[in-house]
Order: structure tokens, then C-alpha cells, then sequence
């Protein structure tokens, strides 16, 4: 097992900065998830640490080792792509082996490392066949399974499972996690699917325009979020933010909907503008709790074992979470209420207030 430390990664092409200034520490067997939009410099900072990219300035270092110049095939890494990138022409058997012969790797270690990977990834009874008699999931556990016959210190994964459909991305999912346990070595994985990240990250790193935003365990970005960005792009179905003003000790929405704070809220000042951050699944419908306010339904999505309810509140467009099975036509106006407990509140430049 290996540390990977990061230390002022700087990345730019021309006058564009795709990676500004980052420093990262990433345990030993640990699993860290690099999430963020498209082009917020994921999968560039990926291929700086496998040595596939250069960088402008800055260092990596795995283990005791600096290898900022070290070629890609000297870092002791192995990467699965988000394409399978099999030879077409050999079989499932030969393209686990092709890596290893060519480093001229004796034939018994092969053999017992193929038995070893084939076994884990449950591919014996495919190792005679070609790549195109593969189901999607098939080809990928053998794109898995030729870096786990390397041996590496380090696994990289930049989003091999964007081009599987939701029912095989739910069984790699569960075979990268059991794959994790098994081997304990050091993963990061790259990926824009927030749920991959939830489900199999240790610690998420959240990226946006190449700088970090924030990191932490996954329930630690979904429950303190510590500002806008991060509040809305960790969570499905997104965050509702709605603006307001802090005025004697109240946070107020509208003229009609009030909030008044149990504690004196620290770092406001009266006339303050603040977001306030509710998750979908804390609004609840015609129950006690410490804010009630009314609302509008807009729509409803039944999704089997709950239901999504948009509706409008004080001039904002609003998700509420239910776990029961319901249908409001539009119009129908819904009594709303929220706990102090599950407010979030950001100030004016987003960022998380304590409270």
C-alpha cells in the first residue's frame, strides 16, 4: 500500500489553467473519488498522476519517491481507461498476459497471476474468448483485470463506467468496492456520477475549475457542505437554495415567510443577504415542525418508492422528497414544514456560516 502526495499542481495549456495550484494528500489503501463538472480538470489531474500528462510546475510523490520526471511506466501505477482498450484480435486470456510478456515476466507467474485476477474478476470461463463475444461488463472486468495482473501499487480509474447502462453500473460498482477490499492498494477514481462517488469513496475530492472546493467522507460533503457549489452538486435531486436576508435574529424569505433562529447566528450582520440550503428529503408535507409555510404545487414524479413534488414557495421553485406514493395537480396548495436542524445557510459569496 502506497501514499500518493500531490504538492502545488499547476497544468495549463496556453492561456487556459486546467489545474491551478492543488495540493492533495491521498492515504495508503485508501479509495478517493475525484468528482466535478466536465473540464474542471479530473481526468487531467489523473493523467498527471500516472505520468500520461506533464505538468507545469509542482511535484508527486508515491511513497518515499518523487517521480514528477519519471516516465509513466516507472511509477509503479496502473490505469483503467473509460474505453476497454482490448486487442480485438486476442483473447480474453492473451490480453491479460500481453503486459506481462512483454516485460518478459516469467511464464509460471503469469499463469498463477492470471488464475489469481480470473478468479477474482469470475472471468474462467471467458478466457478463450474474443473481445466482441463480451457483454459490456464482461470487457469491463478484464480491462479491470489486466491491471490487477501488473501488481501495481496504485490503481487509477478515469470513469470506466460511463458507457455501461444503470443496471451494470450498479454490478461493477459492487465488484470495484469488493475488488477494494480484497487488494486494500491505494484507488483513485475519476468520475462525473456523484452516485459512484457516494457509494465507493472513502473521501471524495470535489474539483471545480481546477481548484479544490472541498474534501471529505461522503457524508461529510452531503450533510456540511461548506459552500453553494458543493451543497448543490453533491446531492440528487439538487439542494434547494433560497435567497434571504438576515433582520433581528430572523432569516426572511419573503414578506409572508419567516424563519426566525433559535441561536444568535454568528458572522451576520442585520441586513445581511444569505442562502438557505433544505434538502428535497427534509421538507416534509402537514407535519409539525419548526418552520411551517405554505407552497403551490407545480408537478409530481412518482418514482416508485417515493415521490418528487415541485412547487413554488415565496416566488422560488422547490423539490420536495416524500416517501409515500403521491399525485397533487397543479395548483394544489401544500402546507410545508422544515427543521432549524436542517437548514444549511451560506453567505452572500456562498460560503458555509457555522451555526
Amino acid at each position: 500500500m502506497t501514499t500518493v502526495t500531490l504538492k502545488n499542481i499547476n497544468k495549463s495549456y496556453e492561456k487556459n489553467t486546467i489545474i491551478e495550484n492543488l495540493s492533495l494528500d491521498i492515504h495508503s489503501g485508501e479509495f478517493i473519488v475525484l468528482v466535478g463538472p466536465s473540464g474542471c480538470g479530473k481526468s487531467t489531474l489523473l493523467r498527471i498522476i500516472a505520468g500520461l500528462e506533464s505538468l507545469n510546475s509542482g511535484s508527486i510523490i508515491i511513497g518515499e519517491n518523487n517521480v514528477t520526471e519519471l516516465p509513466a511506466g516507472q511509477r509503479e501505477l496502473s490505469m483503467v481507461f473509460q474505453s476497454y482498450a482490448l486487442y480485438p484480435h486476442m483473447t480474453v486470456r492473451d490480453n491479460l498476459s500481453f503486459g506481462l510478456k512483454n516485460v518478459k515476466t516469467p511464464a509460471d507467474q503469469i499463469a498463477r497471476r492470471l488464475e489469481q485476477a480470473a478468479k477474482m474478476l469470475q472471468l474462467e470461463e471467458l478466457l478463450d474468448r474474443l473481445p466482441q463475444n463480451l457483454s459490456g461488463g464482461q470487457r469491463q472486468r478484464v480491462a479491470i483485470g489486466r491491471s490487477i495482473v501488473q501488481q501495481p501499487k496504485i490503481f487509477l480509474f478515469d470513469e470506466p463506467l460511463s458507457n455501461l447502462d444503470a443496471a451494470l453500473r450498479v454490478e461493477m460498482r459492487q465488484e470495484i468496492s469488493r475488488l477494494h477490499g480484497n487488494l486494500q492498494n491505494t484507488m483513485i477514481y475519476v468520475t462525473h456520477d456523484q452516485v459512484e462517488a457516494m457509494t465507493l469513496a472513502d473521501r471524495i475530492v470535489v474539483l471545480y475549475k481546477g481548484k479544490i472546493e472541498q474534501v471529505g467522507t461522503p457524508l461529510e460533503l452531503y450533510n456540511a457542505p461548506q459552500n453553494l457549489f458543493v451543497a448543490e452538486f453533491i446531492g440528487t435531486p439538487k439542494i434547494n437554495i433560497l435567497p434571504a436576508v438576515f433582520t433581528h435574529n430572523t432569516l426572511v424569505i419573503a414578506d409572508n415567510v419567516v424563519l426566525p433562529l433559535a441561536a444568535p447566528a454568528q458572522n451576520l450582520n442585520e441586513g445581511d443577504k444569505v442562502f438557505i440550503g433544505i434538502r428535497p428529503e427534509h421538507l416534509r408535507l402537514n407535519e409539525n415542525a419548526d418552520y411551517q409555510f405554505s407552497g403551490v404545487a407545480r408537478f409530481t414524479e412518482l418514482q416508485g418508492d417515493s415521490t418528487l413534488v415541485y412547487l413554488d414557495l415565496a416566488g422560488q421553485s422547490v423539490c420536495l422528497k416524500s416517501f409515500q406514493q403521491l399525485n397533487f395537480t397543479a395548483g394544489t396548495p401544500l402546507q410545508l414544514g422544515v427543521d432549524e436542524q436542517h437548514l444549511h445557510l451560506f453567505d452572500a459569496l456562498g460560503k458555509r456560516l457555522a451555526q
